[in-house]
């Protein structure tokens, strides 16, 4: 904005000096001195609108300098957010990515174990059947024989005891022939106590009857209940799931050396699967390129051999230890040679 200043100062002058007149009768010259004072007004006029001018530019320069400190501290805050999201995102994943792949692995040595003990259970519940079965036609087979034992017997009891107190049971029915003839009160006391007695041997064996069924059906109850819970868990075990997939069996190949250099080879298969030619198995055997054994593959083999060993003899006892050192001294994982090339095939049988 343009505005004005006035100053005035008063300000004083001295002067001197001499003057030189022409020669006279006096002739020579003068001197002269003395102050002037002189009052002195200035006014200023100071243009100031384009300092003005340049503070506005200046001011909307810096208007737009701050929005674009604004904007590039809003952006910069924004790919910070954005580039942690990523970054967390990635963490996150290669968790999950990671826990995943340990449970999938885990599960599937699980189903390998599980699939082999459900192999083994429906063989168990199929001799448990088979056991159930004979014990039964055994039962009834014995009982019949020593219900007819013991029905001879009573009835051969029963005559030489009638032989040898044939004397007290003839007087015996003569009495009682004598009193039914005579009609006295012992009549009376027969006629009541007899029914009287017979009901309550009937009552007797009806619950002796009653006693037995009932043992009868909670053993049937306990029966049927351990059989619903062996089918509740198989069924839960098993997957509702129609895959088709290769199913492995261990194979057992030896080769052996005898006299004068003979090589003896032969095969042992499971007894889970059907038969396998042994000469298919042998050849298949022997093209093999067999090398050594990855770590992995040796630490879990060592593992679960030990967990199956410990689990064989679980009595810490003298004939046990050594049996079990003598397994682990034959065991030598260092030994052992697998074939990562080798190509699996289904071998059909006989």
């Amino acid at each position: 904005m343009s505005y004005r200043r006035s100053y005035s100062q008063r300000i004083a002058l001295h002067y001197s000096g001499s003057v030189n007149y022409p020669a006279s009768q006096s002739g020579g010259s003068a001197s002269y001195s003395g102050t002037v004072y002189e009052d002195i007004n200035v006014n200023i006029d100071v243009d100031t609108t384009p300092f003005d001018q340049s503070i506005q530019k200046c001011n909307h320069s810096v208007d737009l300098l701050t929005g674009a400190v604004v904007a590039t501290e809003a952006a910069q805050i924004a790919s910070i957010n954005e580039n942690a999201q990523k970054v967390a995102g990635t963490i996150v994943k290669g968790f999950f990515t990671t826990v995943h792949t340990a449970i999938s692995q885990q599960i599937s040595e699980l189903s390998k174990k599980i699939d082999s003990y459900i192999l083994h259970l429906h063989e168990l519940t199929k001799s448990c059947s088979d056991i159930q079965k004979r014990m039964e036609t055994d039962h009834n087979r014995i009982s019949n024989k020593w219900m007819k034992i013991f029905n001879d017997l009573n009835k051969e009891l029963e005559n030489r005891i009638f032989e040898l107190n044939k004397p007290a049971f003839t007087f015996k029915n003569s009495i009682d022939r004598q009193v039914g003839k005579m009609g006295n009160s012992l009549v009376g006391t027969v006629a009541i106590s007899g029914p009287e007695g017979g009901e309550l041997q009937n009552k007797i064996g009806a619950s002796l009857i009653k006693k037995q069924t009932f043992e009868t059906i909670s053993q049937a109850k306990i029966f049927l209940w351990k059989q619903k819970k062996l089918d509740t868990t198989i069924s839960r075990c098993m997957l509702s799931e129609n895959i088709a997939k290769a199913h492995f069996s261990p194979v057992c190949f030896l080769e052996t050396y005898g006299y004068n250099n003979q090589i003896g080879k032969n095969v042992h298969q499971s007894d889970l699967l059907l038969k396998t030619n042994p000469d298919v198995l042998i050849e298949k055997f022997a093209n093999q390129n067999w090398t050594a054994t990855e770590k992995e593959k040796k630490d879990n083999i060592q593992r679960y051999f030990n967990m199956e060993l410990n689990q064989a003899y679980p009595v810490n006892n003298h004939h046990d230890n050594r049996v079990k050192e003598m397994i682990l001294k034959i065991f030598n994982i260092n030994e052992i040679k697998s074939n990562n090339n080798m190509s699996y095939e289904r071998i059909k049988g006989n």
